[in-house]
Formats: structure tokens, C-alpha cells, sequence
């Protein structure tokens, strides 16, 4: 988990700030996260999903296999 704040908005992108030296800046799309102020602290967590990653490469294999098989 990371703790930061809401920064600034600049062209429709979150900067967010981490108050722990060094700071570090974190840009995110607005469109994400409605109703975000300046001045708001939030928390961000990124989990790493391995299930969804095979779903992923499963389905861009079956993908790859189905162009090859079209005659052009």
C-alpha cells in the first residue's frame, strides 16, 4: 500500500504526491477516480492477479491461432 496526496490536477491527470522523503510523484488518469480535490490523502494498492494473467495469455493464444487459420 502507498499513501499519498492529490497534489494538482494537470490536463485531466491526478498528480499525486507520497509524503515519505523521497517524495515520489504518481500520475493517473482523472477518469479513474471521480471526485478526487486537491489536497485529498488516499491509499493505493496494486495487487498482482496471476488467475486473470493466465486468462489473459489464454485467450491472446486462442486469438493468434484463429488469424492464422483465416485465408486471405
Amino acid at each position: 500500500m502507498v499513501l499519498a496526496i492529490v497534489d494538482r490536477v494537470e490536463d485531466d491527470v491526478l498528480v499525486l504526491v507520497t509524503p515519505t522523503k523521497p517524495n515520489r510523484e504518481i500520475h493517473l488518469p482523472c477518469s479513474l477516480f471521480q471526485g478526487m480535490n486537491e489536497g485529498d490523502v488516499v491509499r493505493i494498492t496494486v495487487e498482482k492477479d496471476e488467475e486473470k494473467r493466465k486468462d489473459i495469455e489464454k485467450d491472446i493464444k486462442d486469438q493468434r491461432t484463429r488469424l492464422k487459420r483465416v485465408n486471405l
